[in-house]
């Protein structure tokens, strides 16, 4: 591979359209896409480089805009034996992530203009791709939510819940529990054109639901996956698609995961409701049957389901009705699993997922179950477009960013979590010895090779802020 400079061409690969595969090379000038050339057949009086730039050979590979994630926790400030933003930043762009966007936990949490601004100047020296911040609305904060979009935030994370016991300090900054403080929250969220990003379960039946399970001395994974059954999610869109429209907001169902919620998604964007959902890898490449014996390592919020809703959610991908994906990368430690062994409701519930996602998905490309375009439109544009990033991030088109990936279609891997970056890698298990097809070889930022052959190349601070464009503010 040529080394980095300020214009060349990325030859000899099949470039991803959001419509189609083209066999075409990627002309790049200094970060940013000039233009896709065909190798055969293009328009004669269009653009041409001047002969003899520098190439990068990507024959026998496939070439992707790189993904955005649009939902990670990377544990900075607060957690630092859980996950930085320097480690964090670095498995995504080893698993050709180009650009996270970062839940607004942490110590102190993201809560008003000054927390977010404190956050970014603690995470961006320590970026290796780029990055969004989101804010938080919760209701305790409702008069600080405005000021968070004016500041930067690319979104606003809100759950349906109250905190619950041992949640991070700050947490309220971030939870509508009542239907007054959410349906006020979304006024205002309405007014700032940011999406606002929903954590969907209704709180009353799964806090009922987990009490009578630890009364009748429950304490498997199977009994937190039944405390928060699907019509827990189910009613808690419904409420939550009510609520959103008659206040006029963008909302987003983070990490769907039944097929009733869904279903609920698919007819209100039949209605014309602004809407989009964004599904998760863990729910769509494994079930709960399947990850049982992993006990707390394979506990997550909303929990893994069984078949009919895992195939639920790949028709939601194919028909549009989910519009992009998302890892919720959430790490913790062995130490802080561990304890569910003996008592479920004392583990947290998170996973691991920069590093595995597209390998993954890569897999289902070579099963038949997406196609590479489809895959370009789930990773990357369908995030681009809700988050406000379209023409800048998302796709390989000219005057976008550079960011892009470079895919062995045919390499097989098999993900060891002893490789991974992460600082709490050890507690990585759900992913652990899944065989892919399909690899990621090198990853680019704005042009810059940031990882190749799962080694970071970048550095920590490479990466920037990224903000929206605010569709209606």
């Amino acid at each position: 591979m040529a080394a980095e400079t300020e214009e060349y061409l990325v030859s000899g690969g099949d470039v991803v359209l959001p419509e189609r595969v083209a066999e075409a090379d990627l002309w790049v000038r200094d970060g940013k896409v000039r233009a896709v050339l065909p190798r055969q057949g293009g328009a004669p009086d269009a653009e041409r480089p001047e002969p003899g730039l520098p190439v990068v050979d990507a024959r026998g590979l496939v070439v992707l805009a790189g993904m955005i994630d649009s939902h990670v926790h990377l544990r900075d400030p607060g957690h630092p034996h859980r996950e930085t933003f320097a480690t964090g930043t670095a498995a995504a762009a080893i698993g050709g992530i180009t650009t996270v966007l970062e839940m607004p936990s942490g110590v102190p949490a993201v809560s008003d203009a000054a927390s977010w601004r404190h956050k970014h100047a603690v995470v961006a020296p320590k970026a290796v791709v780029d990055f969004g911040l989101y804010g938080g609305a919760g209701h305790v904060n409702l008069d600080s939510i405005a000021e968070q979009a004016d500041a930067g935030a690319v979104a606003f994370k809100s759950f349906m819940n109250a905190p619950a016991a041992g949640a991070d300090p700050g947490f309220a900054s971030r939870a509508l529990p009542d239907d007054a403080s959410f349906l006020a929250a979304m006024e205002i969220m309405a007014r700032t054109g940011l999406p606002s990003v929903v954590h969907a379960e209704n709180d009353s039946i799964c806090s009922c639901l987990a009490r009578q399970m630890k009364e009748q001395g429950r304490s498997d994974l199977r009994a937190h996956a039944e405390s928060r059954p699907p019509v827990a999610e189910e009613e808690a869109v419904a409420r939550a698609l009510l609520l959103a429209g008659a206040a006029g907001a963008r909302l987003s169902i983070a990490h769907i995961s039944t097929a009733a919620a869904v279903e609920r998604v698919r007819q209100a964007k039949a209605q014309g409701q602004a809407v989009t959902a964004e599904a998760c890898p863990h729910h769509l490449f494994h079930t709960l049957g399947e990850a049982e014996h992993l006990g707390p390592y394979a506990k997550v919020n909303p929990p893994l389901r069984g078949s009919a809703d895992v195939e639920a959610l790949w028709q939601g991908l194919a028909d549009g009705t989910i519009d992009f994906v998302g890892t919720d990368h959430a790490p913790y430690t062995p130490e802080d699993k561990d304890r569910g062994w003996s008592d479920i409701w004392s583990a947290p519930s998170g996973v691991h997922g920069l590093e595995t996602v597209l390998g993954a998905f890569l897999t289902a490309v070579s099963q038949g179950r997406l196609t590479l375009p489809g895959l370009t439109r789930i990773i990357s544009l369908g995030a681009a477009r809700t988050f406000g990033l379209e023409g800048v991030k998302g796709e390989l088109r000219p005057g976008a960013d550079a960011d892009f990936i470079l895919v062995d279609p045919a390499r097989r891997m098999v993900s060891r979590r002893e490789r991974l970056q992460s600082v709490s890698r050890d507690a990585a298990r759900l992913w652990d010895g899944y065989e892919s097809r399909g690899a990621v070889v090198a990853t680019y930022l704005r042009g810059t090779l940031v990882a190749r052959d799962g080694e970071l190349v970048g550095r920590p601070g490479g990466g920037r802020l990224i903000t929206p464009r605010r569709s209606h503010a």
